[in-house]
């Protein structure tokens, strides 16, 4: 039986402060859909984060359900799971009411055992019979906890052909990059499924899907997909990749098994034109002419442009390169958005702080914790025991008061919970 499915992930719908360049990720989501159904798929496997966060804008979801019943209504379903942006600790995420529509089927069905291990129900894709699993993502990395806690015997030993869905970055698969971020080995992942489909790590993996016409063979020892993004969610990947897409996968069902190949299906919708200006040792005047040259040797018409200026000034302030006033000059030429990081700029006043440049919110956060973790020291905690122990705190303090509960009681419950995970036993002193 030929079977055909799309792996797409990492949608990150409205991920961006700029409204304009947001409604290029939308486009791109719809030229996404056009495609899958104009390609007649069996059904859409979505590896988590939809959303790029759990509550976004009333038009985010409507487009994001617009997206939805087009395809449910040419018959094609979509198994998924949430991403960590998607996820909230309280349960109030705006993909739920996508999986009560059933516009999207939630691959995450677990139920506890006696012995408490986590047992993933499979979903049946009635079409084409493969049966389909998934854990979803929790914010920081704190689903590896449950990976660990799971019935992988049940997962392991189920016959047939079968999809695991996951959203978390892989130790042995983590680009230099994101050498900080948390990650899980491999070994965590269920055995004996014919395909993997990954999310969370925006990149492709392998990364020879992004050369052009590149179709790759699935093999047992190479079944693990991550199709990145569908459009770039910051000033970096506008940078790295300048588009986005989503892998096509196809090939047919032999006997217990799949046989697949995939192939990653770029997802272009705007011309990105990138400048990067090394400012080391240059005086203001002297950036500004040589920003002036570039805007008048090329064409920005209806592009997106990246300007990144970085190294140390000889003289002036940062703040001398007026951005309002480049960015009015590049429109002027026709650019439809201009984006400028300065990050990496300084003068010779200034030393640069500890974290890299290019970084997201997320790994940054991720580093500063690790930084400082190291330094502290508290009795029978280790450093990666505290580092948990803060993503913990984090979460916790991430927890919505529900509506009823008083203010009183939401406040003592977040007590409670930092004296549980820093293991401290109420003193007479804390009662009162």
């Amino acid at each position: 039986m030929k079977i055909k499915f799309a792996h797409i992930s990492d949608v990150h719908l409205g991920a961006w402060r700029n409204e304009r360049i947001n409604e290029l990720g939308y486009k791109a989501l719809e030229k996404l859909i056009d495609f899958i159904i104009k390609e007649k798929v069996d059904f859409v496997i979505l590896s988590g984060d939809l959303y790029d966060v759990s509550n976004p804008k009333v038009e985010v979801i409507d487009l994001a359900t617009k997206a939805m019943k087009k395809l449910k209504d040419v018959n094609i379903p979509v198994y998924g799971i949430m991403g960590s942006h998607d996820f909230s600790p309280s349960n109030k995420s705006m993909v739920r009411p996508l999986f009560t529509a059933g516009l999207y089927i939630d691959a995450w069905v677990p139920e506890l055992t006696v012995d408490n291990k986590i047992k993933l129900n499979f979903l049946v894709d009635p079409k084409t019979k493969i049966k389909i699993a998934g854990i979803r993502a929790r914010k920081r990395s704190l689903e590896i906890e449950e990976y660990r806690e799971l019935d992988r015997e049940f997962l392991e030993t189920e016959k047939g052909p079968k999809i695991f869905i996951f959203h978390t970055m892989l130790s042995e698969l983590k680009p230099k990059e994101f050498k900080d971020m948390e990650s899980a080995p491999k070994s965590l992942l269920p055995q004996n499924f014919d395909y993997y489909a990954g999310g969370h790590l925006h990149k492709t993996v392998p990364e020879i899907l992004n050369e052009e016409s590149i179709t790759l063979k699935i093999s047992e020892r190479n079944n693990i997909i991550y199709p990145g993004y569908v459009f770039p969610t910051d000033f970096r990947e506008l940078e790295r990749n300048k588009q986005g897409g989503f892998c096509l996968v196809s090939g047919e069902i032999k006997g217990e098994n799949l046989d697949l190949n995939v192939k990653f299906i770029p997802i272009k919708v705007i011309d990105i034109e990138n400048i990067s200006l090394d400012c080391t040792n240059k005086v203001v005047s002297t950036v500004l002419s040589e920003l002036e040259e570039k805007l008048s040797n090329r064409d920005y018409q209806d592009k997106i442009v990246t300007i990144r200026l970085f190294g140390p000034l000889s003289s002036g302030k940062t703040y001398d390169i007026k951005i309002n006033e480049i960015i009015q000059n590049f429109k002027e030429k026709g650019a439809y958005e201009v984006l400028i990081n300065k990050n990496a700029l300084t003068t010779e006043e200034y030393q640069a702080i500890s974290i890299s440049t290019g970084k997201s919110n997320e790994e940054i956060e991720t580093a500063l914790i690790k930084e400082h973790a190291g330094k502290v020291r508290i009795n029978n905690f280790t450093t990666v025991k505290l580092e948990k122990k803060i993503y913990q705190l984090l979460n916790i303090f991430g927890t919505e008061r529900h509506s009823g509960t008083k203010v009183m009681d939401y406040n003592d419950s977040l007590k409670q919970s930092f004296l549980n995970i820093f293991e401290v036993q109420k003193s007479k002193e804390l009662k009162q």
